[in-house]
């Protein structure tokens, strides 16, 4: 078993959801710090937490995903150095002249159990989740031992590099802040080049296999998400009906109508109601009641419409049950897109590389990443930026409790993000 299938293995086996990733974290640090790596930062050296309003980063809850850290496993030192708080930055300073360029790689996992079936491999090989209502099942183990991978290679090749490399191991991709945080500390402020991958995206709209890959994607949605609470009055279904008003019905209808909202012309915009919480018991009318919702944008304008027709609805919604209602705004990933000219370069490298069969210049994500406002940072200063796609052969579509994949795509993807950096960092590299 070779050192990325070990670490891959490692982290699905311990998976950690958005902003408790401090096993990762510790450990990700940990293996950084033995590769040699110039600077390892931890924690709120990465993140800006006064950015986290309405994340739990409390004492008691620092204290409870530092204890779970040190019982699976992680070494003391390390999981002190967190702090409590996820997140990990590795830099690496040649020490020449060069341009600075930086790579993410997400860290957290998704917030359900993980497939216990006969015949699913982490459950026949031993590395099925030990931690319950959390998987990694949409491939961030895997981004994080790549980016492991990655850093080795451009330990042990250092003195051939220029410039500066940072290493940005990601919490909370799958929740909110995780990339604005690291933004809102200003990493991204001088960076010259910046690179995210991707296991299992798609090309013409279908998933890409193993032995293929893409170039960059340009079709992120921005995603905003909200919380809504209807509120109404309890009364009795027959003692005193016409006193009551159920929330619950008002969610009910507004999930309904949000679903109903028509899509837009000038590109891809998404509406979804993913939860409903609220009731007492069978004969009490429902006073209050909560949805949670997003909704998705390709462009500014798209998600100006959106956000129009849901709260159109909300409104109507509770004048029609005569209640009021209330929101918690959880905040905005943006839209984005990848350079064509890091594209380029991405491309000239990947046709290099054997294990990679096809190439595709453009693939599709069609969905959300919040690499999108690590990419917009470092072009709104001048620099390009590429969110790439690995093929790979699944069980199952990406978030769904049964995924796993195909471990070889993560060497190739090591030597595709290393041959990029040398070809714009070498000592050889065009000027």
């Amino acid at each position: 078993m070779n050192e990325l299938v070990k670490y891959r293995r490692e982290f699905h086996k311990y998976p950690e959801s958005g902003w408790n990733e401090i096993r990762t974290s510790a450990r990700v640090g940990q293996i950084l710090t033995e590769l040699g790596v110039d600077e390892v930062y931890f924690g709120e050296e990465v993140v800006d937490t006064a950015l986290l309003e309405g994340i739990d980063l409390s004492s008691e809850k620092r204290q409870e995903n530092l204890a779970r850290a040190l019982r699976q496993g992680a070494d003391a030192e390390f999981v002190e150095r967190t702090g409590g708080c996820p997140g990990v930055m590795g830099v690496i300073r040649t020490g020449k002249p060069g341009p600075v360029y930086a790579l993410r790689f997400d860290m957290d996992s998704l917030p359900y159990d993980e497939c216990r079936e006969r015949g699913y491999r982490p459950v026949e090989e031993g590395f099925v989740s030990v931690n319950t209502g959390r998987v990694h099942a949409c491939g961030h183990d895997a981004h994080t031992a790549i980016g492991l991978g990655l850093a080795r290679r451009l330990m042990e090749e250092k003195e051939s590099y220029t410039g500066t490399v940072k290493l940005i191991f990601q919490p909370a991709e799958e929740v909110n802040f995780g990339a604005l945080s690291i933004v809102s500390k200003g990493h991204l402020d001088d960076v010259d080049g910046f690179l995210a991958v991707h296991l299992a995206l798609s090309a013409e709209n279908v998933p890409l296999p193993s032995h293929t890959m893409c170039c960059g994607v340009r079709d992120f949605m921005s995603c905003r998400q909200i919380d809504v609470t209807f509120h109404g009055h309890a009364a009795h279904p027959c003692g005193a009906a016409q006193e009551g008003k159920n929330a619950l019905l008002a969610c009910a209808s507004a999930a309904m109508n949000l679903h109903g909202i028509a899509m837009h012309e000038k590109g891809l915009g998404r509406v979804n109601v993913g939860a409903i919480h609220g009731g007492d018991c069978t004969n009490t009318i429902c006073p209050e009641c909560c949805i949670s919702l997003e909704y998705r944008g390709q462009y500014r304008e798209i998600t100006e419409y959106f956000e129009r027709r849901v709260f159109d609805i909300l409104e109507g919604t509770a004048r029609q049950f005569d209640m009021t209602y209330s929101y918690v705004d959880h905040g905005e990933n943006p839209a984005g897109a990848s350079d064509l000219v890091m594209m380029e370069i991405v491309e000239r490298e990947a046709r290099e590389i054997p294990w990679f069969e096809k190439v595709y210049f453009e693939g599709n994500l069609g969905g959300t990443d919040d690499a999108a406002a690590m990419m917009n940072r470092v072009q709104e200063h001048g620099g390009i930026a590429s969110y790439i796609g690995i093929g790979c052969d699944t069980t199952q579509c990406l978030h769904n409790p049964g995924f796993d994949f195909d471990e070889d795509c993560m060497g190739a993807a090591v030597e595709l993000l290393e041959r990029v950096l040398r070809r714009q960092m070498g000592e050889d590299s065009a000027e």
